[in-house]
C-alpha cells in the first residue's frame, strides 16, 4: 500500500479532512497502480461530501398530515347539533 493512503487514512482518522485530501490529491498527481487511483478518488469523493454535509444547513423536516377521524371519514354520519342548556329550567312533576 502506497504511503500516500496510508497518511490520508491516517488523517481522516484524526477527521483532519485538508491533509487527508492534500495526500490523496498528491496521490493522482504523482500517479500510482489503478487500484490505488480509484482508492484516493473514492476518498476525496467521500471527504468532499463530508465537507458538503458539514457546510449545509440540515433539511428543515416535514410535518406529517393529520390523520382523519372516523366521523369525518363516514359520508353516511348524521351531523350532530348540541344546544346548550337554558340558565335556569324548569321543571315540571307530574303526579297520576
Amino acid at each position: 500500500m502506497r504511503e500516500e493512503i496510508r497518511l490520508g487514512n491516517a488523517a481522516l482518522e484524526r477527521h483532519d479532512l485538508d491533509e487527508a485530501k492534500h495526500h490523496f490529491q498528491q496521490l493522482l498527481a504523482n500517479g500510482g497502480t489503478p487500484t490505488q487511483e480509484r482508492i484516493a478518488a473514492n476518498r476525496l469523493r467521500e471527504i468532499q461530501e463530508k465537507q458538503n454535509a458539514l457546510l449545509a444547513p440540515p433539511p428543515a423536516r416535514a410535518r406529517a398530515p393529520r390523520k382523519a377521524t372516523r366521523s369525518s371519514e363516514s359520508h353516511e354520519a348524521v351531523k350532530r347539533t348540541f344546544v346548550r342548556p337554558p340558565d335556569h329550567p324548569v321543571v315540571e312533576i307530574k303526579k297520576y
